[in-house]
Order: structure tokens, then C-alpha cells, then sequence
């Protein structure tokens, strides 16, 4: 990296890591500067990768005549538009229609997300008890289970055992996750450690 980017980046950097000591102005400044990038980097390849090849491009070729129903992608910016009738008093309810319409695509697509990604997830619970692997599995999503299922009181004492067996396991999950998550924190944090020793202090290897 040339010096210029590499001042750019400690500083950056520096500046971030300042709200481990406390809340400061230095750090509200980059903070407001990374999301203003962020927001418009995110803009930029909206446009670029989706609503230019996907809305814009087809509708001017639909207008050229080079595709014969282009040109009906005008009322998708017609729609687009009806959601800022949220600002207006008068008009506010055909904001309303453009939001009907996005909730009930928006339902159906993430039903559908959620059929895709769970019905493989529950068939492949499905296991074969011939391995210890497999047999812990089965221990251990039936425990789970047996800890959602609200519909009486558990006054059988083996089964409120099992209940409280999967809420044990639960925990033991969600300490994996949070564990992972430390880790993958700390892997960013001494990433940025090393960048300000060896390329900006020029310390170590």
C-alpha cells in the first residue's frame, strides 16, 4: 500500500477503536463518514447491478422498439413513485396500495424461502439410529422439541426432565453461536492489530 492510504487507514481505524475509551467526536465523524459510504456504495450498486440491467435498460429497449413489451416497465416506476404519497395527508391511501402489493409479494417469496430452506432441514432430521452420531442427533431434537410444546403442563416427571434436558442443550447451541461469533470478532480486531504494527508502525514481520 502507498503511505497516503496507509496514514488513511490507521487513522481510520484509530479513530473506530477510540470508543473503546468513550464516546468522542473524533468517532461520530468517522462513524457518520463510513455510513454515508456505505449508503452510497450500496445505492450505487443497486442501480448498477439491479435496477440498470433489470428495469432501466429494458424499458429504453421497449421505447427503441428493440423489445416489443419493454415499454411496460414505465408503470414500475409509476408504482415506485406511489410510495412517497406517504408524505401527503390528502393522498396518503395510495401509498397504500403500492404497500399492499410489496407485503403480499414479500409474504408469498419469503414463504416460499422458508418452505425451500426448512422441508430439506426436516427431512434430513430423518436419521438412521446405527451410528452414536446419529443417535445423539435424534436425543437431541427430540429434547429440543419436547421444550416448545406449550399445549399442557409437563406433570410427568420424565418428560419435564427431557424439557428441561433440551433447554440445557439449547444453551449449549446458542454458546457455540455466541462463541463463534467472539472468535470471528476477535479474528477482525487482531487483523486490524497487525495492519497498524507491521504496515503503519512498520513493527514486526
Amino acid at each position: 500500500m502507498e503511505t497516503f492510504e496507509v496514514w488513511i487507514a490507521a487513522i481510520c481505524t484509530l479513530a473506530i477503536f477510540s470508543f473503546l475509551i468513550k464516546e468522542n467526536p473524533f468517532y461520530r465523524l468517522f462513524e457518520h463518514i463510513f455510513l454515508g459510504l456505505a449508503i452510497g456504495f450500496t445505492v450505487s450498486k443497486t442501480w448498477i447491478d439491479v435496477l440498470k440491467p433489470k428495469w432501466w435498460d429494458p424499458m429504453i429497449a421497449g421505447f427503441q422498439g428493440v423489445t416489443p413489451y419493454g415499454w411496460l416497465w414505465v408503470f414500475a416506476l409509476l408504482g415506485g413513485l406511489l410510495w412517497y404519497f406517504q408524505y401527503s395527508k390528502r393522498y396518503h391511501w395510495l401509498s397504500r396500495i403500492v404497500i399492499g402489493f410489496t407485503i403480499g409479494a414479500g409474504a408469498g417469496m419469503t414463504f416460499k424461502g422458508v418452505f425451500v430452506v426448512m422441508m430439506p432441514q426436516i427431512t434430513s432430521s430423518f436419521k438412521p439410529l446405527n451410528s452414536f452420531n446419529n443417535i445423539f442427533f435424534v436425543i437431541t431434537l427430540l429434547c429440543v422439541l419436547s421444550y416448545f410444546f406449550f399445549s399442557f403442563q409437563y406433570k410427568f416427571r420424565p418428560i419435564k426432565k427431557v424439557s428441561e434436558l433440551g433447554r440445557i442443550l439449547l444453551m449449549i447451541s446458542f454458546g457455540a453461536f455466541f462463541g463463534n461469533t467472539v472468535m470471528t470478532r476477535f479474528a477482525v480486531f487482531i487483523d486490524r492489530i497487525q495492519f497498524l504494527l507491521r504496515e503503519w508502525l512498520k513493527i514486526g514481520g
